[in-house]
């Protein structure tokens, strides 16, 4: 069975103790009923992940002693998402499969086409936690970054740069992701690309994403709905880029300690 994965903060460790506090050792108690003795993995959201084994379990906290440390590598490519807001739980899952597919960061925005609604923190809030929650499943010990969602003129004129700017778009019918890239520098180290809503993009918001250096690109000639499009076009993104090859080793830090047993 694979290691129970919790998320904690830095300055919940100190030296190779851990103190875990909070909704996650509330989850390791009362939901999963683990004991002292088992092995769990811990994120801190910085890319670092410890193997560890529970000492004592409190009512408010837990004790455990870190076995290993490790630290996760950074892709290949840097992956920045910016997704059109869309309605219902469309938006929650397009984070959590972002989240599993590696994307490192994600920028919500308000299109012409798409819904205006500015999600009140509570939402915020969840989307975090939709991020931390695919982050354990799939094993991943640095979640995505999200931004606070902003209008699309915004996005595309005072985003940070990068080395590659895409904007996919159901009108371009010359422009193909694979020639795209292949045409470009090969030492990329960032790429950001633009879904949009349900309605799609409007032919002034890809012309002003032009202007801004974008690349408009075709999915192909199906009709996607939104949520699709965006899935498909982070999974060829990250396979073209290399970012879906095996992982290199984890660079390791390690901590003497006693073996990981059950006692």
């Amino acid at each position: 069975m694979s290691l129970r994965r919790f998320f904690i903060n830095p300055e919940d460790i100190t030296g190779k103790t851990v103190q875990m506090t909070g909704p996650e050792a509330h989850h390791l108690r009362t939901v999963l009923r683990l004991a002292p003795g088992d092995p769990v993995t811990f994120f801190d959201g910085t890319g670092a992940r410890y193997q560890a084994r529970i000492e004592q379990i409190f009512k408010d906290r837990v004790s455990a002693t870190i076995i290993e440390h490790t630290l996760d590598l950074p892709p290949k490519v840097r992956l920045h998402l910016g997704q059109a807001l869309l309605k219902g739980q469309k938006m929650d899952l397009i984070l959590q499969k972002a989240t599993e597919l590696g994307v490192d960061a994600i920028w919500p925005f308000y299109s012409e086409h798409g819904i205006h609604k500015t999600p009140k923190e509570a939402q915020m809030e969840r989307w975090q936690r939709i991020v931390l929650e695919a982050c354990k499943q799939c094993d991943r010990a640095r979640p995505p970054e999200i931004h606070a969602p902003r209008e699309i003129h915004d996005l595309i004129t005072h985003s940070p740069p990068f080395d590659t700017k895409l904007i996919f778009w159901e009108h371009e019918d010359q422009q193909t992701l694979s020639e795209t890239l292949a045409a470009q520098e090969k030492d990329r180290q960032s790429v950001f690309f633009l879904l949009g809503p349900e309605g799609g993009f409007s032919e002034t918001e890809v012309s002003s994403a032009q202007g801004e250096g974008f690349i408009p690109i075709s999915l192909g000639s199906r009709i996607l709905r939104a949520e699709t499009a965006t899935l498909a076009a982070t999974a060829i993104l990250q396979f073209i880029l290399g970012n879906l090859n095996p992982a290199h080793p984890k660079k390791q830090e390690q901590v003497p300690c006693a073996p990981l047993s059950k006692g």
